[in-house]
């Protein structure tokens, strides 16, 4: 008994202890195609067996071609083959070797069909029939990528010889499966079955679509007419890595004969076979590579098949350190999508990678190719509700431009002689960058991005946001000088100095004129001020800019002068998540008030109470008006 056909035996007997599923689908029908070519009187025997076969199919949801006698002229047999995942031919058989003469590949090894002779008969004489040997199947026949061929009551196709000739002999047998078999496996095939039992067909085609996680072995073996001890094997000798089954039994009248043949590997099985492409994934939403996605965003991964092996373990979503970011996931295997629902929302001016893994697979197995996907999350970008004048001082600046991923695309030197004012009409954090950018708008300099700092900045406070409690930072190793601020800045009283590598916390931050400083709330130095740079205080993840949200006594009115204006949609933090532009005509149109006040940053923003704009907020100051809301008339009896 050899290694391979006591492999198949031990994993068939195994599924039957543990109980294991038995029936595994595939995501879409199999095709199988059946030619019946004329065998005269035998041709209605051949048609029912053909028959049953085809009910087989069809009870396991395969769709059948049928190419039967009278019709199973070339053109018809070919059609019905075109994409099949199984080809069964009941039919008249020339192999090889046979009593006839030497190898004739033209002839030999493949389907007898309708003759140019024939006239809707099922007649097999002279013109009748015509012999389409293994040389026209390989050039003309196109079935799916790995098909199972089934010959059924073809003569020499199991190795076994015409009645009334001398038995076959284990080569002679072996011969006839390897040259009837090589054209499978030149075309693609995957395997070669060849039965002349009753019925052998219906219950082959039955088992192979019954169960196709189960190997060829184990549906050859399966057979209720298989006897273990009548088993040989051998290496394939004209199909290199495949291996050839004799089956050799007392099945009719007469001595034991080759009945019952397989060629090809008994561990594969149909789904691996007929699957050949492993699955693939697509980022959907957020494109790949896109810019500007809100941070409650959810995303989206569309698969290419029904998958297994699908999970927040196999599909993730990582932030720009590579740190997993927890979220829900959903996948409707009807649709094949899986969206991902972050838990809490995204971080503004941050990259995220959504990563797909070879832990899914197909419903053969087939591992995805492991693949990766970036976005870019919207800007957080301070409320500017106007440009913003700021001050390039005398030096050198370097200025920058920015990819869609937030890629350094462009670099530029700008020597500045004396104070240079421009307007920028973005202050805001870039992705991978630390500390405020400015983004420039000036006809002769083009749009670019400076690095806020003492060199470059808008004058007085541009940023004031509360720090986490427990925010600690270590301080460079030189000597500090503490500050204190008073109404007009920061004081010209010498503070006290300390020493630099000492861990500090921190529970404010404020940028004025450019410079950062950083609130101490721990020991003597409680409530001192201390300056430093934004690539060593780096506090934005725990920066909240709320400061103060405040109720008002009663609602007001907002009443806005013509002309464009902004609101904003802040989250709880106070960072801007969406701006919405109004238009004289929208403002005429809301009936705008408000019940809430908040600071953010260093600004005062009026909350909107409700209708269509509730939430959002508008920039107090000039152009517009807070007003006691009016009395609504009594409604007379």
């Amino acid at each position: 008994m050899s290694r391979l056909f006591r492999a198949a035996l031990a994993a068939l007997s195994l599924a039957a202890m543990l109980g294991l599923p038995s029936t595994i689908h595939a995501a879409s029908p199999a095709k199988v195609a059946i030619i019946v070519g004329p065998v005269g009187t035998l041709t209605p025997t051949y048609l029912a067996l053909a028959d049953a076969a085809a009910a087989a199919a069809e009870q396991r949801g395969a769709v059948v071609a049928r190419a039967y006698s009278p019709y199973a002229t070339p053109g018809n047999v070919l059609a019905a083959v075109a994409d099949a995942q199984v080809v069964i031919y009941f039919g008249h058989g020339y192999g090889h070797p046979s009593p006839y003469g030497g190898l004739n590949t033209a002839k030999q090894n493949g389907w007898a069909l309708q003759g140019p002779a024939s006239h809707g008969t099922h007649g097999d004489a002279a013109g009748e029939i015509a012999y389409y040997g293994e040389d026209w199947i390989v050039a003309n026949a196109r079935p799916a990528p790995g098909f199972v061929m089934i010959y059924s009551n073809t003569c020499y196709a199991p190795g076994a010889s015409e009645g009334g000739h001398e038995p076959a002999s284990a080569w002679v047998a072996a011969q006839r499966v390897a040259y009837y078999s090589r054209a499978v496996f030149a075309m693609g095939g995957s395997a070669y079955f060849a039965t002349d039992f009753d019925r052998g067909a219906a219950d082959l085609v039955g088992r192979l679509l019954g169960d196709r996680a189960a190997t060829f072995g184990s549906a050859f073996v399966s057979d209720h007419r298989f006897v273990p001890s009548a088993l040989t094997s051998q290496p394939h000798p004209l199909s290199g890595g495949q291996a050839i089954w004799l089956h050799r039994s007392k099945y009719t009248d007469g001595p034991p004969n080759y009945w019952y043949a397989f060629a090809g590997n008994p561990d594969l099985n149909p789904m691996l076979a007929w699957d050949q492409t492993p699955p693939t994934a697509s980022l959907t939403s957020p494109e790949p590579g896109a810019s500007d996605v809100r941070p409650g965003a959810k995303v989206t991964v569309q698969l290419s098949e029904p998958v297994i092996g699908i999970s927040t373990e196999t599909l993730s979503l990582r932030d720009a350190d590579g740190e997993p970011v927890a979220f829900t996931m959903a996948h409707d295997p009807a649709s094949l999508v899986a969206t991902l629902t972050p838990d809490a929302p995204l971080t503004l001016s941050s990259r995220y990678t959504v990563v797909a893994s070879a832990g899914i697979r197909d419903l053969a197995g087939r591992a995805l190719e492991p693949v990766s996907w970036s976005f870019v999350t919207r800007l957080d970008a301070d409320p500017l509700s106007a440009t913003l004048p700021i001050v390039l001082e005398s030096g050198s600046h370097e200025l920058l431009r920015f990819g869609p991923d937030g890629t350094v695309a462009e670099h530029r030197a700008l020597d500045v002689v004396d104070r240079r004012w421009l307007q920028a009409d973005r202050r805001a954090r870039l992705v991978g960058q630390h500390g405020s950018w400015l983004e420039i708008d000036d006809p002769s300099l083009g749009r670019w991005w400076v690095a806020e700092s003492g060199q470059a900045h808008a004058l007085g406070l541009v940023e004031e946001v509360a720090l986490a409690a427990d925010t600690r930072l270590t301080l460079p190793p030189q000597e500090h000088l503490t500050h204190r601020f008073d109404e007009a800045g920061v004081s010209l009283t010498p503070g006290i100095e300390i020493a630099g590598d000492r861990v500090v916390t921190v529970d404010r931050r404020r940028v004025l004129d450019g410079r950062t400083f950083l609130r101490m709330t721990g020991g003597g130095i409680a409530g001192a001020w201390i300056e430093s740079t934004p690539a060593i205080a780096q506090t934005e993840a725990s920066a909240r800019r709320v400061l103060a949200t405040t109720e008002r006594a009663s609602e007001a009115r907002l009443v806005l002068e013509p002309g464009l204006r902004i609101a904003f949609r802040f989250d709880r933090a106070g960072r801007v998540v969406e701006r919405r532009t109004l238009s004289d005509e929208e403002i005429g149109s809301l009936a705008l008030t408000t019940r809430e006040r908040s600071i953010i940053g260093v600004s005062p923003f009026a909350i909107v109470a409700s209708g269509e704009l509730g939430g959002w907020a508008l920039p107090e100051g000039p152009g517009i008006q807070i007003l006691a809301a009016s009395r609504t008339p009594d409604v007379a009896d």
